[in-house]
């Protein structure tokens, strides 16, 4: 991402100052200069991963997984297996229980089993110093006595609004299933809210980050003390990373990443009064956009398989008026919006009101923001070019989808579908993301992977016609996501003046054939000048 004719780089502090010949740069160095041959290997500016949930992955370390358990014995031998290793008092959690059935049915086209229940009496046997909360694939919870025990939750205690416990219909005891706003409560009192475990789960994602070249991430955040201040619990990101955390690892000096940090959209008005700045930032970490939900796959016309239903707005929905002020306020401000849109009246919707926003504001620097953008239309696609907006795709997520996208859609829908050249071709900036580490309580985290992203980018069999080229692909990984945070002017380039945010590779990625891509090894990270990992 240089000139081809660049064969060295010179860093001073935290700044690349020389790109040119090998003989030119090595001209320039000092008796204390640290000289490292790359033989050969590609040296690339740091990979941005431009849409993370750094505190779902640093939570990990407390989880099981329960995707592929098909049984209440297998269920339970899980938790106690985790009983054992996670000290007493501590929550344990997992999902999606029932997963591996209930997708298995829905690629096949048969009936989803009847969602999987657990005897709360067995489940309080295997864990009888731990609250357990375990997710099914249904979205429903299935607690044991010590959870509920916490939440006050009694045979003689009303279901909470929005909420609903399921109970023993002779003795009025709860079975630990419980559904809605009385689940949401439960998480609400589940850790990491204790600062020293979300650091040591913190210490293995940030290990994660180096081994995998990132350097920046794009991060969904919250001000802890806001989100749980003014928002209903549905309507607030739980996937979000306490923003504390990632201060304390900066003033501990164990942040070895780049934040930019997305807040949430609906509380534009409490991130403003608590001081921070659009493109204002706290040593490694920077503010400028904040996020919010749209859509469950909403569609304009019902699903091919399913006449009857046409997806719907996600539970983290307000509604569509305050959406379209929340935004319009928010761009008033100065911060751009990110929003998570998936069907094709969902990016209907969402245009609209990004362009209503444009109308009714100031003219100025906009960097908005369509996250995930699965299955837009024709128009939306245009739409999207139009206004110049920054999309956000994952080629993990259209691979683990591959087996529905047809039959749901049908085929002239399908072929919009994480259209990538479309995008691109119409205007659109690209940035590749994870959406690491995948969504809330999965069998296993998503993993980081950019080269394995850019691989099925450039590969896709699906619609072929929507690949990426490899440069294309890097850029996305690079140079975009810099753009998208206005960083344009410090990272995403090797270039003298920039951030010295680096990664060598094992091979040449722009000129082995694209199968090979795969293959290649991140062998060091750099951040600021600094060797993060080799």
């Amino acid at each position: 991402m240089t000139s081809s004719r660049d064969r060295a780089v010179a860093v001073q502090g935290d700044r690349i100052v020389k790109v040119g010949s090998e003989s030119d740069v090595l001209a320039s160095r000092g008796p204390m200069t640290e000289v490292i041959d790359l033989r050969g290997r590609l040296l690339i500016p740091g990979f941005i991963d431009a849409h993370t949930h750094f505190g779902n992955a640093a939570a990990w370390l407390f989880r099981i997984s329960l995707y592929e358990v098909h049984g209440e014995r297998e269920a339970l031998e899980a938790v106690a297996s985790a009983a054992r290793r996670i000290p007493e008092g501590l929550w344990i959690s997992g999902g999606d229980l029932g997963a591996a059935s209930a997708w298995a049915a829905d690629a096949e086209g048969r009936p989803r089993p009847d969602p999987m229940r657990l005897d709360i009496r067995a489940l309080d046997a295997a864990t009888p110093a731990h609250p357990v909360l375990l997710r099914r694939v249904d979205g429903a919870y299935i607690a044991n006595s010590l959870a509920l025990a916490r939440a006050r939750t009694t045979p003689g205690e009303p279901d909470p609004r929005g909420g609903r416990i399921e109970r023993d219909p002779a003795t009025g005891e709860p079975t630990g299933v419980v559904h809605g706003r009385a689940a949401e409560q439960l998480v609400d009192l589940m850790p990491p809210s204790n600062l020293e475990l979300q650091i040591a789960g913190a210490r293995v994602a940030l290990e994660d980050l180096r081994r995998a070249g990132i350097t920046t991430i794009h991060d969904v955040a919250r001000l802890e003390e806001a989100s749980s201040r003014r928002l209903f619990h549905t309507h607030v990101e739980r996937s979000a990373t306490d923003l504390e955390l990632f201060r304390e690892l900066q003033r501990r000096g164990e942040l070895t990443v780049r934040v930019y940090a997305f807040l949430t959209l609906p509380l534009w008005r409490e991130v403003l009064a608590a001081g921070i700045r659009p493109r204002s930032d706290e040593g490694l970490i920077r503010f400028g956009a904040l996020k919010a939900f749209i859509d469950g796959f909403l569609m304009d016309e019902p699903y091919a398989d399913d006449p009857d239903y046409s997806g719907s707005f996600t539970f983290r929905f307000v509604d569509e008026r305050t959406m379209a002020a929340d935004i319009a306020g928010a761009d008033a401000g100065g911060f751009d919006p990110v929003i998570h849109t998936i069907g094709d009246k969902a990016h209907r919707l969402l245009l609209d009101w990004y362009e209503a926003a444009i109308r009714a504001n100031a003219p100025r620097d906009r960097r908005f923001r369509v996250i995930h953008a699965w299955y837009p239309s024709a128009r939306e696609i245009e739409r999207i070019g139009r206004l110049g907006l920054i999309v956000d795709v994952t080629p993990q997520q259209l691979m683990r989808n591959l087996a529905t996208i047809d039959r749901h859609l049908g085929p002239a829908r399908a072929k919009t579908a994480f259209a990538w050249r479309s995008l691109l071709d119409a205007g659109a900036r690209l940035d590749i993301v994870s959406d690491w580490p995948g969504s809330f309580n999965e069998r296993r985290p998503t993993p980081l992977a950019p080269l394995e992203n850019i691989a099925l980018a450039v590969m896709r069999g699906w619609h072929p016609e929507q690949r990426l080229t490899v440069e294309e692909a890097l850029i996305a990984y690079t140079v975009n996501p810099a753009f998208a945070s206005y960083e344009e002017d410090r990272k995403g380039t090797i270039t003298e003046g920039k951030l010295a945010d680096l990664v060598v590779l094992s091979q040449d990625i722009l000129s082995v054939p694209p199968e090979s891509i795969r293959a290649t090894q991140v062998d060091m990270t750099i951040l600021g000048g600094r060797v993060i990992h080799r």
